[in-house]
């Protein structure tokens, strides 16, 4: 007969609060046994499982990912020997305790060099995007140095245009006094 564990036990070897166990199961459509009362239990998979969830979590998964992940991870799990679940009774196992296998390295492997990779491609998208906005800000800069000055030259025919027409109209007040 397979192990067993409660909620208890279960919450004391993977560190997940029964809660969040419920929560997960919940969200993440496992199917966790029920004893003859309908209280719940944990095999070694289940803890197993917890475990893989936990580590994808703290990695930054959000839920929605990790469902899809699921069965990727149930077929790594079943495909290491029943002997291989490294459960013991009574005892938090880290996750670091739980060995990962060569596909799961390599896995890892890839996707934080991808993760690299989007992350460099990230970065030189973001810095093109900087010097086209910085470059946009300078020809507006530009056009409004030019507008500028523009208005000032007009301003300044006005005023010149209206001390020219002040003159002359003093000038016929002038003779017209005389």
């Amino acid at each position: 007969m397979e192990k067993r564990y409660t909620v208890r036990q279960a919450v004391t070897m993977t560190g997940v609060k029964s809660y969040v166990m419920r929560y997960w199961e919940e969200e993440l459509d496992l199917k966790i046994g029920r004893n003859e009362l309908g209280h719940r239990y944990y095999t070694p998979y289940d803890i197993q499982l917890f475990l893989k969830i936990s580590e994808l979590k703290n990695r930054g998964l959000q839920l929605k990912a990790i469902r899809t992940l699921i069965p990727q991870l149930a077929e790594n799990m079943s495909d290491s020997a029943e002997s291989d679940v490294r459960v013991l009774e009574g005892e938090a196992v880290e996750i670091e305790d739980v060995p990962l296998t060569e596909q799961e390295k390599l896995h890892e492997f890839q996707g934080k060099t991808a993760d690299n990779d989007k992350i460099l491609e990230f970065q030189e998208i973001l810095e093109r995007l900087i010097r086209e906005e910085m470059q946009r800000k300078k020809e507006g800069e530009y056009r409004c140095r030019s507008l500028d000055e523009a208005i000032r030259r007009q301003q300044q025919a006005r005023r010149e245009a209206a001390a020219s027409s002040e003159g002359r109209k003093n000038r016929r007040n002038k003779k017209g006094c005389r």
